[in-house]
């Protein structure tokens, strides 16, 4: 491992906040642009030019700190130990939907989950959970969700 100041900040960030194991990043390339962190496994192209680093926007710089991005949660899933936020279905269509729910989890950011999967990334703070799930994912995901419940009947 490098004693690179992004490797370090960016691993020390998910071993204490989400658990995630130090040596998941072993393979991991990370590079810094315009205050986006982006993750890869590949090493860029010679004379390739591009806006932006290959790969997946792991993280953004915000003035709450080092903000995950839901791909990137998505991409550690079952990685995520810590700060998990397992939702039933009415409590994650009601986060989809912008409202906000009571939480007992530490301030911070948190991997919200759905039947043990990763869906996104979430905020608390003082006792309150929002979804920080980026408007076309939460359209997705509120689609996906819609087949959980059972069609309505009518009378006629």
């Amino acid at each position: 491992m490098s004693n690179d100041p992004l490797r370090s900040e960016v691993i020390a960030l998910f071993a204490s906040r989400f658990g995630v194991p130090p040596e998941t990043f072993d393979e991991i390339r990370l590079e810094e642009h315009r205050d986006e962190i982006w993750a890869s496994t590949l090493f860029p192209r010679p004379n390739v030019a591009s806006q932006r680093p290959a790969g997946l926007r792991a993280l953004r710089r915000t003035p709450k700190g080092l903000k995950p991005t839901s791909a990137f949660l998505i991409h550690l899933g079952s990685r995520i130990e810590q700060s998990r936020i397992e939702l039933e279905l009415a409590p994650l269509e009601a986060l989809l939907l912008g409202r906000r729910l009571d939480s007992d989890a530490s301030d911070g950011f948190v991997a919200l989950c759905f039947r043990g999967e990763v869906v996104g990334c979430g905020w608390t703070r003082g006792g309150s959970l929002q979804a920080m799930i980026p408007t076309g994912r939460r359209r997705e995901l509120l689609e996906a969700l819609a087949d959980e419940h059972p069609p309505k009947t009518r009378n006629l």
